[in-house]
């Protein structure tokens, strides 16, 4: 659960930080000065976040790097979950100053340890990675802070359909997905102007367990896709209309027309009789 947390705010940072698309990515952990004491307090650390616990989460093709800042060698070696050496990485011994980097390709959990320091355990999350993050622009025109709707972004190695179906009847939101997707899940961020308290997930009309994550920004839906899904349906305790305020415009428009249609059919003769 922690782990599927953890990987859904990595998901929201990307879509806050990196809005284009997701690059492959070396993750650097550090092996801190003293790691050989089996008392220290730490054996690793992770760069990036400042973790210490030699757990980390990543996409498949990136690629971590361990730096040996200590001032004993090191082995970065691959083992099950249980401890045995399988084969998959050795680094061999890392001496001061030196590094070992290892791509991972493949889904999965990698375990780790130095080999004479058999205290210093880690493992690498390896998760597919979902593809870019996309927008899905002026959803329910009419509404938002300036009229212009809102705005949904995702990640999806497939897209979505623009013309979102918006439903104040079943407050439900319906997407269809384009093209074909092999991501095995899809990350959205509906706005709360748009939709409040989202709390069932239909795709393909079997309901779903699913994710949720809010902050200031809206709520992330982590979804879990079958390849070749085509629809999936949120539901909230509310969702705005499609047009909004613009509906009586359009109304008034509407009618405006026809009377003026009309008009134009009435012959001459009857418009100007006294």
């Amino acid at each position: 659960m922690h782990l599927m947390l953890y990987t859904l705010s990595l998901l929201m940072l990307a879509i806050v930080l990196a809005p284009s698309a997701y690059a492959q990515t070396t993750h650097e952990i550090l092996i801190p000065s003293g790691a050989a004491d089996p008392n220290n307090s730490r054996f690793w650390y992770d760069v990036s976040t400042g973790t210490a616990t030699g757990e980390i989460t990543i996409f498949t093709g990136d690629q971590v790097r361990w730096n040996n800042a200590d001032t004993e060698p090191h082995t970065i070696t691959s083992v099950t979950p249980s401890g045995e050496e399988d084969g998959i990485f050795d680094s061999g011994n890392i001496g001061i100053a030196g590094g070992y980097s290892v791509q991972f390709d493949k889904v999965g959990d990698f375990h780790y340890y130095c080999v004479p320091h058999p205290w210093m355990t880690g493992v690498i999350h390896v998760v597919q990675n979902p593809g870019s993050v996309k927008t899905l622009d002026h959803i329910a025109l009419g509404q938002g802070p300036d009229g212009q709707g809102f705005t949904i972004k995702y990640i999806l190695d497939a897209t979505l359909d623009g013309m979102v179906q918006i439903d104040p009847d079943s407050d439900t939101l319906t997407f269809i997905i384009q093209d074909h997707t092999n991501a095995g899940k899809i990350t959205l961020v509906l706005p709360h102007g748009l939709i409040l308290d989202p709390g069932a997930v239909l795709v393909d009309g079997v309901m779903t367990d699913f994710t949720a994550d809010t902050n200031e920004r809206g709520t992330a839906l982590m979804i879990p896709l079958e390849q070749g899904a085509r629809e999936i349906v949120v539901t909230g305790s509310n969702v705005i209309p499609e047009f909004g305020f613009m509906a009586p415009l359009v109304l008034v428009v509407g009618v405006i027309s026809v009377l003026l249609l009309t008009r134009s059919k009435i012959p001459a003769s009857l418009l100007t009789r006294g």
